[in-house]
């Protein structure tokens, strides 16, 4: 049964097998809400870590029309797809990638996405940033999460020294979320 407070949203079926990504983990939730206060209607999206493809199925349901979601981990490709699969959305508004940032950056060809999203812990954030400006446009915003509260000042301090700046930040429990954006 559904709460007249949440009937407005939108149903997205995820099977996530052996895929990170079922929507409770306080880090998902933060990335899920984050996507829920976006104005997402015709605006690019790529998925760093897309896991079980829960927060790229998200922006889809959320108006967005081209998702590219990437993930490392091939058994993470395949549950996208399949949840992909699983909703009906329009069949060229997702592209699901094996590999990471630079695999993403050859597909994209020099274009480049509004939104960034990605839910992965610290060191792999710190790995991939480098390679954000590459594939945000320069009015873009990247959400990430998969961050302790105490490494957001790390986090943040890495960010500024590559021309990034925090708009915002969430909390839920001891895990955070920051919305950054190019100084």
């Amino acid at each position: 049964r559904v709460t007249k407070s949440f009937s407005n949203r939108k149903v997205v079926k995820i099977d996530p097998g052996t895929a990170f990504g079922t929507g409770s983990h306080p880090t998902t939730r933060l990335c899920l809400e984050a996507l829920e206060r976006e104005s997402l209607a015709g605006k690019s999206v790529a998925d760093l870590g897309c896991g079980s493809g829960i927060l790229s199925l998200t922006a889809l349901a959320l108006g967005a029309s081209k998702l590219f979601a990437i993930d490392t981990d091939s058994h993470a490709v395949h549950s996208t797809m399949n949840n992909f699969l699983l909703n009906d959305f329009e069949q060229d508004s997702l592209k699901v990638l094996h590999g990471s940032i630079e695999n993403l950056q050859s597909h994209l060809n020099s274009e480049k996405v509004d939104l960034l999203l990605c839910n992965i812990l610290l060191p792999v954030i710190k790995d991939l940033s480098p390679g954000f400006a590459q594939i945000l446009k320069s009015d873009g915003t990247a959400l990430l999460s998969g961050i302790f509260l105490d490494q957001i000042p790390e986090l943040t301090d890495f960010l500024n020294n590559l021309g990034w700046k925090v708009n915002n930040s969430w909390v839920k429990s001891n895990w955070g979320l920051i919305e950054i954006s190019r100084t």
